[in-house]
């Protein structure tokens, strides 16, 4: 047990987004086991078991029996699936390739018939992986007492033959099923402003310690992706060595840096728009320093000038010791404005003084490029208390820069820049799993985890 726990630890250290969960994964390296999957329609029963085959790298031995779709509906749906075959064009001609049996159509196969394909394959075949999906298409066919009996079989035959049998079903209510095999996993989904959450619950895996039994995942390009338990510790911005040698582009784009986020948000963010990036309480400052700090090294490399608040300059080259010196192409515009003319915080208190500051700042840097701007909200509250205060720093900010990122850390009232933004960023905290919410200008959410590379943060589209 002891071995098995730090099995799990290690291969936490090593992956970040998880295709199954660590637990899982220790399960599955049991020599024979017997696996329920089960969730209502839509939950993401197939894309699983698909994607142990992907996890596990099984391209052979298995044998996928659907009683739902054809072979060839699996590939068109499954995309990736091609790696199974060598020809999806003749997928439904098993003569073609010797792989090609490995996806069985049982659609119209009696309970009788579909017993003996997996029999047969128990018998002849060794050590193979056998998914059934779905297993209710078989057992309604039958009344309680042959089921129970036919379900016994299987597992008695899954034993000799050494082999991993995986079932999916709809049922929602426990079944005879559920005591027999040696691993239960439910999958659901809930609704958080309109996105879809699906989550994997861990209900049993025999011999097996669950350190964490609820994971939320993703179903983006068809493929089952886990997202994992939030960690402050992996936060800290890494100082590297050297810069990766990324190219720099001759275009200036106005994009965040992040795929899956510009991908969403269309081609490129709003011309003179305002960003708002908040977390959640709970969580550590680290990240949203450790998400500008990727900002940083995304505008850097699109020439982009960037004017930082005087904190956030602060926090990032001294407190956490930021490589963003190494980003001689910022920097070298950065320097103009510098730690003596950027101390706005604590020296301008009035409204009039912070525009004609900000105002001579960009005026040095005319001629010399588009700047963006990042700003904590902390900073304008000395004189931004009404409604008519924010209209004007927002006509103001839109006319000085190309973009500006406003850092919501105000210990109250934030909600009165929310009307003001055109995109609306926060992090939060679920049951333990750390995402990214986009609330303008439209709900989407993307899990969240940290790599050893720039930018630091990942993130993945939660579809």
């Amino acid at each position: 047990m002891k071995n098995k726990m730090e099995n799990i630890v290690n291969y936490k250290s090593n992956h970040k987004f998880l295709d199954i969960p660590y637990e899982l994964r220790e399960f599955m390296k049991n020599d024979t086991y017997s696996l329920l999957i089960k969730g209502k329609p839509g939950s993401g029963k197939t894309t699983l078991s698909l994607s142990i085959l992907r996890s596990l790298k099984v391209k052979n031995n298995f044998f996928y029996i659907s009683t739902r779709s054809s072979p060839k509906q699996l590939v068109e749906h499954y995309p990736w699936l091609q790696k199974f075959t060598k020809d999806t064009k003749d997928i439904d001609n098993e003569e073609v390739s010797p792989n090609l049996s490995s996806f069985e159509d049982a659609r119209l196969d009696e309970p009788e018939s579909l017993f003996e394909r997996v029999t047969n394959q128990l018998m002849d075949v060794k050590n193979p992986m056998i998914i059934i999906d779905s297993w209710d298409s078989v057992a309604s066919l039958m009344d309680r007492e042959a089921r129970l009996n036919n379900e016994r079989v299987l597992q008695t035959w899954r034993e000799r033959a050494q082999a991993k049998l995986i079932f999916t079903s709809e049922e929602s209510v426990e079944s005879s099923l559920e005591s027999i095999v040696d691993g239960v996993l439910e999958l659901n989904y809930q609704y958080m402003d309109e996105i879809r959450l699906r989550s994997l619950f861990l209900r049993k895996l025999r011999g097996i310690p669950i350190k964490r039994s609820l994971y939320f995942f993703s179903l983006k390009n068809r493929i089952l992706r886990c997202f994992d338990s939030y960690d402050p510790r992996e936060f800290k911005i890494n100082k590297l060595e050297k810069i990766p040698k990324e190219k720099n582009y001759s275009k200036q784009i106005l994009q965040t840096g992040y795929d899956d986020l510009d991908k969403y948000l269309g081609s490129a963010l709003p011309h003179n728009g305002l960003v708002t990036v908040e977390k959640d309480n709970v969580l550590s400052n680290d990240i949203v320093l450790l998400f500008l700090n990727d900002l940083l090294y995304n505008f850097a490399r699109k020439h982009y000038n960037l004017l930082l608040d005087s904190t956030i300059r602060d926090k990032l080259i001294l407190e956490y010791k930021s490589n963003i010196h190494n980003y001689s192409k910022l920097f070298a515009s950065v320097q103009l404005y510098g730690s003596h003319e950027i101390r706005m915080q604590g020296q301008l208190k009035q409204k009039d003084g912070f525009y004609k500051h900000i105002s001579k700042t960009v005026a040095k840097l005319e001629g010399k490029g588009k700047t963006v701007c990042m700003v904590e909200s902390n900073s304008l509250d000395s004189f931004i208390s009404t409604y008519s205060d924010l209209e004007d720093y927002c006509k103001f900010i839109k006319k000085k820069f190309e973009l500006s990122f406003l850092i919501l850390n105000s210990n109250d009232n934030v909600e009165k820049y929310y009307s003001a933004a055109d995109i609306q960023l926060k992090f939060i905290l679920n049951c333990g799993t750390l995402f990214f919410k986009c609330s303008i200008p439209a709900s989407a959410l993307f899990g969240v985890h940290v790599v050893n590379s720039m930018p630091q943060i990942q993130l993945y589209h939660v579809l």
